[in-house]
């Protein structure tokens, strides 16, 4: 049995590439034609080159620092917002705004492998 998932996990790894790549083609198609279609922009987020961008305010209680601490989320998905391609933490809004076009323009120029995972429209 874990043989039989071993020999898979190579085909998953090359899958989950494969995904990369068409979403690295379709977004940069979306990108050049300049077709930003509405339908699929989730709510809060914005396109950036094809690709959607969501930017989330948040705080928690430190208890290391003993304070509230405020972060601002940040995540790519697809063009279609169906699959989550990275997602990190600013520590401003600005900041996050960056990060994530940075790493926008580094992945589809092919620099920067993803870690897609399914996306979650309520977030």
């Amino acid at each position: 049995m874990i043989e039989h998932i071993l020999k898979l996990f190579p085909n998953l790894l090359a899958s989950q590439e494969k995904v990369a790549q068409v979403s690295r083609k379709l977004s940069n198609k979306i990108y050049q034609n300049c077709e930003h279609n509405a339908q699929h922009l989730l709510p809060g987020c914005y396109f950036y080159a094809g690709l959607q961008i969501k930017i989330k305010f948040f705080s928690a209680y430190s208890e290391f620092l003993k304070e509230e601490i405020e972060c601002w989320d940040w995540l790519v998905y697809d063009g279609f917002g169906q699959v989550v391609l990275k997602s990190g933490i600013g520590e401003t809004k600005d900041d996050a705004i960056a990060l994530a076009q940075t790493w926008t323009v580094q992945f589809l120029e092919g620099n920067i492998p993803s870690q897609i995972s399914k996306g979650n429209q309520n977030a």
